[in-house]
């Protein structure tokens, strides 16, 4: 006899941190600074382009936040070029599409990778 799902069943917590998801999506990419909290890029990382590298950026920058090690896991395009390595004026037009295709989230000139976007955000980490 099987159990019989409820519409309950359905719901799920929007801002549940799949935190495996995380982990395996940005140490693919790059690691992070136990002490700096730096973003500490591999080979992989170096043969991404610009989006791509804002979006681990993002996502290292989630960690931090629920490491305790970020404040806030809002950050302005200078931030994500301090973090990422891309040319602040790479980093405007690309967050604004990253916005635009439902990647990132934006509030008052910062961005942000929601939670419910990490699986979305991986697979656009593996387009050719």
């Amino acid at each position: 006899m099987s159990e019989q799902s409820t519409l309950e069943d359905l719901l799920v917590d929007e801002e549940a941190l799949n935190e495996e998801l995380l982990a395996e999506t940005v140490g693919r990419y790059a690691q992070i600074g136990k002490d700096s909290g730096d973003l500490i890029p591999n080979e992989r990382y170096n043969d991404l382009n610009s989006k791509r590298k804002i979006v681990v950026a993002l996502m290292a920058q989630k960690a931090l936040h629920e490491l305790g090690m970020a404040d806030d896991e809002w950050v302005t395009p200078s931030d994500i070029s301090s973090m990422s390595g891309v040319k602040k004026g790479t980093v405007y037009p690309s967050v604004r599409d990253l916005d635009d295709e439902g990647i990132l989230r934006s509030e008052d000139g910062e961005y942000m990778l929601p939670s419910v976007n990490l699986e979305k955000a991986k697979e656009f980490l593996a387009e050719d």
